[in-house]
């Protein structure tokens, strides 16, 4: 794992496989996901994305500086797939050109619309309806 990560620029995990990552190589961080990212970080020189549901997502580089996008407020109906969501929109946004706090707040948009509709795949939204949330926003 740590060859991987040698060559990794972003790697996007959720609060448990942060603390399990942090914990695999060595690291004594207790439940604090973001120490856990703050490690991986500096050790692997990634910036490291936690995912922390309706917390949203913290991105912490590796001089450990943090950018925060908050998950927008919603009932959520089914959260399987936010995740997925999550870094297929991070993905786009940063292959676009975006800046990672941009593409972030793009990313926990998605994901928060994606828990609206039962099913992974069925609640991805679509482009169009992510825009119109965001102009709602």
């Amino acid at each position: 794992m740590a060859e991987l990560l040698e060559v990794t620029d972003v790697l996007v995990v959720n609060e448990h496989e942060a603390l399990t990552v942090a914990e695999i190589f060595g690291a004594h961080v207790g439940d604090d996901y973001l120490k856990a990212g703050a490690d991986i970080a500096r050790s692997f020189g990634v910036t490291c994305i936690v995912t922390a549901g309706s917390r949203g997502a913290f991105a912490i580089a590796p001089d450990g500086s943090q950018v925060h996008a908050s998950a927008r407020p919603i009932t959520p109906v089914d959260t399987t797939g936010a995740g997925d969501t999550f870094v297929g929109v991070l993905a786009n946004g940063l292959a676009e050109g975006l800046e990672i706090e941009s593409a972030m707040e793009r990313a926990c948009a998605a994901a928060s619309l994606s828990c609206l509709t039962a099913g992974a795949q069925a609640g991805m939204p679509a482009r169009e309806a992510l825009e119109r949330h965001l102009a709602q926003a």
